[in-house]
């Protein structure tokens, strides 16, 4: 009987687990072919920067001697990272300062947190519902209302105090398991 069990409770995981493990394959398929891309495409510009400095070199040391062309590369390669810099520090400073109707809608979220959180009460509901279908079916009628619970104290704290919370609660309950017991 406790096989049986065993294997049923297996089954209603895995049905709930599939979804979210076949999705992770996927995103992990195409982050590694869109970096196995991304690399041979930086390797090709890299050589193609290498072959073209060189017959810039080339072409600038027959006009106007060795001298000259070497100096003419090097300022070319000067000027694109100066160039660089200055679009990234005035991209920085566009960025680094919100636009204030951001800013009054932030301000507003820390005050206001149920206003600020309905797509996040919604994908934590769509997220435990496999599981809490399963618990169901199986007659789990405590681990359901921890799942519960659990989901509605993360709705109500917010993802990042849930996360130091986690991690305190980890610290303490790794430092009572830590304790030397007395031998009896």
């Amino acid at each position: 009987m406790i096989e049986y069990l065993t294997r049923q409770t297996r089954s209603f995981i895995n049905a709930a687990i599939a979804p979210v493990e076949a999705a992770g394959t996927r995103f992990v398929g195409m982050l590694v072919g869109t970096a196995g891309f991304a690399t041979l495409a930086v390797a090709c510009l890299i050589g193609t920067v290498i072959f073209l400095s060189i017959a810039l070199n080339l072409w600038l040391t027959q006009l106007a001697g060795p001298i000259i062309g070497a100096l003419g590369a090097a300022g070319l390669y000067l000027f694109v990272a100066l160039l660089s810099l200055i679009l990234l520090s005035v991209r920085r400073a566009k960025s680094a300062a919100p636009p204030k109707k951001n800013l009054a809608r932030a301000l507003g979220a820390a005050n206001n947190p149920e206003a600020a959180r309905p797509e996040f009460s919604a994908d934590i509901e769509a997220t435990i519902a496999p599981f809490v279908a399963v618990l169901k079916e199986m007659g789990m009628k405590r681990e359901e209302a921890a799942v519960r619970l659990a989901a509605e104290a993360s709705k109500q704290i917010g993802p990042l105090t849930l996360v130091g919370l986690a991690l305190a609660v980890g610290f303490l309950a790794q430092r009572s398991l830590d304790k030397p017991r007395k031998p009896d």
